[in-house]
């Protein structure tokens, strides 16, 4: 059973606020909840059902980890999801780390994307398309807001994210490291030639890359859409879509790295 505090406090860390406070971040569900006992994150404690405590999903590495087990009644009261399933496991929030050395490394920058949901979807499609790491605007909505994590399906867990001033970050790589920045004045992607590393700035879903970070992009790349006909096309695309289309054509042309 659960405990009116262990309550409170699972509902708190849905607010980025007392995530920090706390140094906790919830996962939710029974995918979620396996990828992180099989990463090397510290869980605080899980809260999970008689079905999913016999189902023996702790691994054997695992074995101190705290486990309260509630009834479903409980789990629903607690869960965010539309379908509650099974488990709820609180993590510690890992330690910042500064973005090392990115000389042949694939990485993505981030211009303040705010749709957790987007965000999800790229630390995924990143994870599955084998980049190093991603670097993130100030002002890009926190990878541990449970809906981010919800949406990477546990690709969280495995991809480097860092937080940084992207004008800054992109002005210390001095033209070492090609840039590629998603404009519609840039070359189409099927006639772009990538090659070994480099980084791929995907700009707002509202306002595209800013101004500031135009002049340190040193390849401009563009989607291109079909025709207009005659009754026109959507004006532009998603910015989760976007990149897992840059994602394959980048690992197409340089599968190895």
């Amino acid at each position: 059973m659960i405990s009116r505090n262990q309550f409170k406090l699972v509902n708190s860390l849905r607010l980025q606020k007392f995530r920090l406070e706390e140094g906790l971040f919830i996962a939710e569900g029974v995918k979620l909840v396996d990828e992180l006992l099989a990463s090397k994150f510290q869980i605080s404690q899980i809260f999970a059902t008689a079905a999913w405590i016999n189902d023996r999903h702790i691994p054997q590495n695992r074995y101190l980890v705290e486990i309260i087990e509630i009834s479903q009644a409980e789990l629903e009261r607690l869960s965010s999801l539309s379908t509650p399933n099974q488990v709820i496991a609180l993590a510690k929030l890992p330690v910042a780390s500064t973005i090392p050395d990115i000389t042949g490394e694939w990485v993505l920058a981030l211009d303040q994307i705010r749709d957790p949901g987007n965000l999800g979807t790229i630390i995924r499609t990143a994870d599955w398309f084998g980049f190093n790491r991603i670097i993130a605007a100030h002002g890009s909505v926190d990878i541990w807001n449970p809906k981010v994590v919800q949406a990477s399906m546990g690709s969280v867990f495995r991809m480097p994210v860092h937080y940084s001033d992207i004008s800054v970050f992109l002005s210390t790589l001095s033209g070492k490291i090609t840039v590629y920045g998603t404009l519609l004045e840039g070359e189409s992607l099927m006639d772009a030639r990538f090659g070994k590393g480099g980084v791929v700035v995907i700009g707002n879903e509202s306002h595209g890359i800013s101004e500031t970070i135009k002049p340190f992009i040193t390849t401009k790349i563009t989607i291109p859409a079909a025709s207009s006909g005659s009754v026109g096309r959507a004006e532009s695309l998603n910015a989760s879509i976007a990149t897992a289309i840059i994602c394959y054509e980048i690992r197409k042309q340089c599968p190895d790295g």
